[in-house]
């Protein structure tokens, strides 16, 4: 069986913390996980943009004659799109990961130093790592709040009764697409859910660990007695 050489693992953790978002101290299926849920979460993105997120105001449809009516009420109906609140979360995600696995890169290096020493220690990774959970499941949770405070309630309206000054005193507006934006939303927000769960899990199975190294640093070594 071939022995991988420190540089070749050096490289394959720092894929796995880039695609994960976790460091090495993580357990092997929840890295696993994280990176399957990635490439779920770019894929609903990418397949969401060449579709139904490709030109939204398209399949937007008010009632009205003016020209200025649609556009003025699709903003009012729609402030912030979905797309781009995921793939702004794809991007948070992303730096997020960038920066767990600069982490770990650095811990890997060869050259000595005041950084790197302190890196390899088990409590200053393990510190890092649970600073990561923590972080990535803020980040998680952030957007789909976010997301629902936008859509009111994780549903996207098929109708709307505008009240922009531009429009008429009564136009309804229709959004064709929202049934297919409803789902494409929900799988992204699981997603999200799945991650911070993930995350979660890790955070709760690293707890005997940090109980294990908060009594370790409260010990401390007898002195011995000096002579008379």
């Amino acid at each position: 069986m071939a022995i991988m050489s420190p540089e070749a693992f050096q490289e394959v953790e720092t894929t796995t913390c880039l695609l994960s978002g976790m460091s090495s101290v993580a357990s092997k299926i929840s890295r696993a996980a994280l990176s399957v849920l990635f490439f779920i979460r770019f894929g609903i993105l990418f397949l969401g943009c060449k579709t139904i997120w490709q030109d939204e105001e398209r399949d937007f449809l008010c009632n009205s004659t003016r020209s200025l009516c649609r556009p003025s009420c699709f903003d009012e109906f729609l402030p912030i799109s979905p797309f781009s609140l995921f793939a702004f979360q794809m991007v948070a995600v992303l730096t997020h990961s960038l920066c767990v696995a600069c982490f770990a890169r650095s811990a890997f290096q060869v050259r000595e130093g005041w950084l790197q020493t302190q890196l390899r220690r088990k409590k200053v990774q393990f510190n890092l790592h649970v600073i990561g959970l923590i972080s990535r499941m803020l980040i998680e949770v952030l957007f789909i709040l976010t997301y629902y405070k936008v859509t009111e309630g994780f549903v996207h309206r098929r109708t709307f009764h505008c009240q922009s000054a531009l429009c008429e005193r009564s136009v309804i507006c229709t959004d064709m697409n929202s049934t297919v934006k409803n789902a494409f939303s929900w799988c992204l927000c699981a997603a999200s859910a799945g991650s911070a769960g993930i995350c979660l899990w890790e955070l709760i199975a690293s707890l005997p660990f940090m109980q294990h190294t908060s009594s370790l640093s409260t010990t401390h070594v007898p002195c011995k007695k000096q002579r008379s």
